[in-house]
């Protein structure tokens, strides 16, 4: 009986040997050994006896002290890592490398300024040039101390009838020619001009001087101004002339409602229908790129095409519709030219409604490459030498065969040939184009001018190569000419001896 009874105790003894091993193990926290001992001591009293079953959510208080510690604890060492990525992990990133680190997204950077001398940048000159657009800051000045002289050597417009080298040395020179208005009290009107004084021209020449002066002595503009063609419109090839004036035709049609009436614009020959007539059928379609473009066929298509033609785009600001050089900078207000508001006008002012017309050609200001031939500067030995941009333009869409070239701008001798396409700059005298597909209109007085001014063309190449040759030859007619003349000195020298 004896050895029956040791048997239960033997193995409650190696229970809890091996129990207390799996706490040891089991736990992270720092447990007392007594609690441990406590524990197992409870469990072998429950299995001394076997009959009664133990209860399965009975647990000893200790146990669940012990739980709860392990979870405290291993919840403030996950709150104390985050804290220390939080703080700890950028002071790093800005002071050690860190290593395994991938990917790194770069800092923005701040775009970098272009420089402010660029003398053949057409760009930044139209930018300058764009500031002295506002009527309320820059008033009408002479060519000589105009925008255009101001632009070309750096300078911006700032402040009223003040200019500023942008960028550059940063001078600034204030360009007053005429005093300030007075009003009723006798006071000076702030930004105004008396237009009724006459401008002192010691005084033009005095800001004249100040466009080259005015700059600081290490700026770069005082020592060079933009290339003498920076304005001028570079309208190199039919292909890419035409495809800028379908841009602009395009952009019309945003603001088509607005457009004035057909008859209420006006504008240089040839008409926009004869015009249209004689572009090739293909020219809207083989040219539309991103978008498509139908041949102007309504009226109001009509007027947008003549507004491209003469270089004006649409746009519309704050519901305001607007045709805009991007040249010279003007802008006309479309609603001006409406059928109602020319009506009212005409019967305000007593004048015929086709006086109101608004003038394509003349809109732009007088500066304008679109206007102005001198400022256009076509090449001299070509067929578009003093053209406009305008006439250049219609020049190379169409060639200019007599019956169209009806200008007051610039009147020349006419060719008869018609011109499908030119390369402005060649050395052609005239455009491409067979002689079968020449339209001869002229009769015969056509025919006599034309013919004279082939006759003077080929007089020029014949004494072009003669000059070429002159040098070489020069010598031999020399030597031929004097033995003739003293062979002719000695026959006659022996035909009067003979007779004496």
């Amino acid at each position: 009986m004896a050895s029956t009874e040791q048997q239960p105790a033997l193995a409650t003894t190696k229970r809890k040997f091996h129990k207390l091993l799996d706490n040891l193990t089991a736990s992270t926290s720092n447990t007392s050994l007594a609690a441990t001992l406590q524990e197992s001591n409870a469990s072998s009293a429950s299995l001394s006896q076997p009959d009664s079953p133990e209860p399965p959510n009975k647990r000893p208080k200790s146990a669940t002290l012990s739980l709860e510690r392990q979870r405290n604890i291993s919840e403030g060492q996950e709150r104390i890592r985050q804290l220390k990525e939080q703080l700890l992990t950028p002071r790093r990133e800005g002071t050690i490398k860190v290593i395994g680190k991938t990917t790194l997204t770069p800092k923005a950077s701040t775009p970098r300024k272009a420089p402010n001398f660029q003398p053949y940048s057409q760009e930044q000159f139209l930018d300058r040039l764009k500031t002295f657009a506002d009527v309320k800051k820059w008033t009408t000045k002479p060519d000589e101390i105009g925008e255009v002289e101001w632009a070309k050597r750096g300078w911006s417009c700032d402040i009223w009838n003040t200019v500023a080298c942008k960028g550059g040395c940063e001078n600034r020179v204030a360009v007053k020619l005429r005093p300030k208005r007075k009003d009723a009290s006798g006071k000076d009107i702030e930004m105004s001009e008396d237009l009724g004084i006459d401008i002192d021209d010691a005084l033009v020449h005095r800001y004249e001087d100040l466009i080259v002066q005015g700059h600081a002595a290490d700026c770069l503009w005082r020592k060079r101004a933009c290339q003498e063609d920076i304005y001028h419109i570079p309208i190199a090839s039919r292909t890419k002339s035409s495809a800028e004036l379908l841009d602009r035709y395009r952009s019309f049609k945003a603001v088509a409602a607005d457009l004035p009436l057909l008859e209420h614009i006006t504008y240089p020959g040839p008409s926009i229908h004869h015009i249209l007539e004689r572009i090739p059928p293909n020219f809207f379609s083989s040219l539309a790129s991103a978008s498509e473009t139908t041949p102007p066929t309504s009226p109001t298509d009509m007027v947008a095409f003549a507004f491209a033609l003469f270089g004006w785009s649409g746009v519309s600001e704050s519901r305001i519709s607007l045709a805009v050089c991007n040249h010279c900078f003007q802008r006309l207000g479309l609603w001006l030219s409406s059928d109602t508001r020319l009506k009212e006008m005409s019967k305000k002012l007593d004048v015929p409604i086709d006086s109101l017309r608004l003038n394509l050609l003349e809109s732009h200001r007088e500066h304008c490459p679109w206007k102005n031939a001198e400022v256009q500067g076509n090449s001299k030995d070509g067929p578009i030498a003093n053209m406009p941009a305008w006439q250049t333009l219609e020049f190379i869409l169409l060639g200019r065969p007599k019956d169209t070239a009806t200008t007051t701008q610039t009147p020349r001798k006419q060719h008869g040939r018609n011109t499908d396409s030119i390369d402005v700059g060649s050395d052609i005298e005239y455009p491409r184009g067979s002689l079968d597909s020449v339209e001869r209109t002229g009769g015969k007085d056509g025919e006599e001018e034309e013919g004279g001014a082939s006759l003077k063309e080929k007089w020029s190449k014949i004494k072009a190569k003669l000059k070429r040759t002159a040098s070489k030859k020069s010598l031999k007619s020399t030597k031929s000419i004097r033995s003739t003349k003293s062979g002719k000195s000695t026959m006659t020298k022996a035909g009067d001896k003979e007779r004496s």
